[in-house]
């Protein structure tokens, strides 16, 4: 069903996405050792992940990038103890249900072996697939630095990565740094975009279908306006409108969706010194070039913005992808944030 709003496990309920399916999925059958599916948030990268892990055979281990502390020792570790006890492992939340571990770290204990016999045990125990979701939580560098070593050493350990946060992901890839761990190593890159108007509308109404639920062409139409092609927001309307039944469901489910964008506006707002300044970027980025942007956010703050001052901001915010670039225009990437930057 579409309108479940947890992570999808079956191909039925994935909408939309069928190359990008198809392309992790032939990745995995070549034995590719890093396929990395990127997009901004919400889009349906952890549905995509959680329904290729379910249908991937043999060994095979899902990290959540949020609960890994030290990816050097944990994501190696997590690895050992697949290979040593032979079977499947989850760490973190897959389909709802927190499994193995959940918090900040968790605990491996590696045992007394030497570094060459788990290496051997690792070797011996064959194909691994390897899923870790929200890659951009992580140390960039440490993660990185794993990430080259397992390429190097074990060529039957397929990575399957997935971050929002565009720019951070591209740090931990690293392929236009010739000093980065990876830089040179084969990477096969998948880009999920959001829905385009058609495909929303139509998401909308076989989803409305599944559940009995008549929905106006009117009330349809407004929703995709609202929530620009961000399968997350889609799914989570339909919910509250198809099996909820609520009346002003458009309404709750902006009023959910501008919290929850608060809160990630939050997290990333702790990491920066000048508050005021990204508030105004984020309330002015409407679809407008870096002047205009600039001159607008000026007069938000109330003075005239030093430019290099104002472009590291705005290249932050595209790094975190708050914002997108799209033919030298500045947009918010998800058209709650504007109201979630008055929730903050």
């Amino acid at each position: 069903m579409y309108f479940e709003i947890e992570p999808k496990s079956r191909k039925a309920d994935f909408y939309n996405y069928d190359y990008e399916y198809g392309q992790v999925k032939k990745a995995l059958e070549r034995k590719e050792k890093i396929i990395a599916v990127v997009g901004i948030r919400r889009v349906g990268k952890t549905s995509l992940l959680n329904l290729v892990y379910n249908e991937a055979n043999g060994l095979k281990l899902w990290l959540d990038g949020r609960i890994v502390n030290d990816p050097k020792k944990e994501i190696f570790g997590a690895i050992y103890e697949t290979a040593k006890f032979g079977k499947p492992k989850i760490f973190g939340k897959i389909e709802s249900l927190n499994v193995s571990a959940f918090g900040v770290g968790f605990d491996i204990k590696l045992g007394s072996e030497s570094q060459s016999e788990i290496e051997r045990r690792i070797m011996k125990a064959g194909r691994i697939c390897v899923f870790i979701d929200e890659v951009q939580r992580m140390k960039k560098s440490d993660l990185a630095d794993v990430l080259s070593y397992f390429y190097d050493r074990f060529p039957q350990i397929s990575f399957v990565i997935s971050g929002s946060e565009i720019g951070l992901v591209e740090e931990i890839l690293g392929e236009e740094d010739s000093d980065h761990p990876l830089f040179g190593r084969e990477i096969i890159k998948v880009v999920m975009n959001r829905l385009d108007r058609n495909a929303s509308m139509d998401y909308l109404k076989k989803g409305f279908s599944q559940v009995g639920f008549k929905a106006s062409d009117e009330e349809i139409a407004e929703a995709q306006a609202e929530l620009d092609g961000l399968i997350g927001w889609l799914t989570l309307y339909g919910y509250e409108k198809g099996i909820r039944k609520n009346r002003d469901a458009l309404k709750k489910t902006s009023e959910s969706a501008a919290r929850i964008a608060a809160s990630e506006l939050v997290h990333f707002l702790k990491k920066t010194k000048n508050r005021k300044l990204y508030l105004a970027i984020l309330r002015n980025a409407g679809g407008i070039s870096w002047d205009e942007l600039r001159n607008m956010a000026g007069k938000t703050i109330g003075k005239q913005l030093n430019p290099n001052l104002f472009n590291f901001a705005l290249e932050k915010l595209v790094a975190y992808s708050f914002i997108e670039k799209r033919n030298q225009k500045y947009y918010l990437s998800d058209p709650l944030f504007l109201k979630a930057t008055y929730l903050v």
